[in-house]
């Protein structure tokens, strides 16, 4: 977990990274490190799983950026996976390629955002910062 902390971010909030390829797991764990988030990291969709259920409770977590070729669940069905199991917790899939068509199925199946790889802070920080948001927004209203 980071321990850098970033000024809008009034709590630090907690981010399960699904990340496949170690390079890109770094570069992105450093970015969002960078920005504030505290980061929990996995190389697959099963490390992932158990992650999101040793963290208390899965409101532990705000967002989950997430690879779209992550070994065992794939995409739609990672995407899909964590919207039906946590709703509330947005999914961010991220993509080597650029597809419309993609991005709409994701989209449908539960992910809340699609990023092109490589991806650049600014872009990240700012779909995550939105993501985060809404997180907050859903769980204040469940309250």
């Amino acid at each position: 977990m980071g321990t850098a902390t970033m000024g809008p971010l009034k709590k630090r909030h907690r981010v399960l990274l699904l990340e496949s390829d170690p390079d890109a797991r770094n570069t992105i764990l450093a970015m969002l490190k960078k920005s504030g988030y505290a980061v929990v990291d996995a190389a697959s969709s099963d490390q992932a799983m158990v992650l999101i259920g040793t963290h208390g409770s899965p409101a532990a977590i705000s967002a989950i950026p997430c690879d779209i070729r992550a070994p065992k669940l794939k995409g739609i069905e990672a995407a899909t996976y964590f919207h039906v199991r946590y709703p509330h917790i947005p999914v961010i899939v991220t993509a080597a390629y650029q597809d419309i068509e993609w991005a709409i199925t994701l989209m449908k199946h539960g992910a809340t955002d699609y990023l092109v790889k490589p991806v650049s802070r600014n872009d990240l920080v700012m779909v995550l910062k939105n993501a985060v948001d809404r997180f907050v927004m859903v769980n204040r209203e469940q309250l």
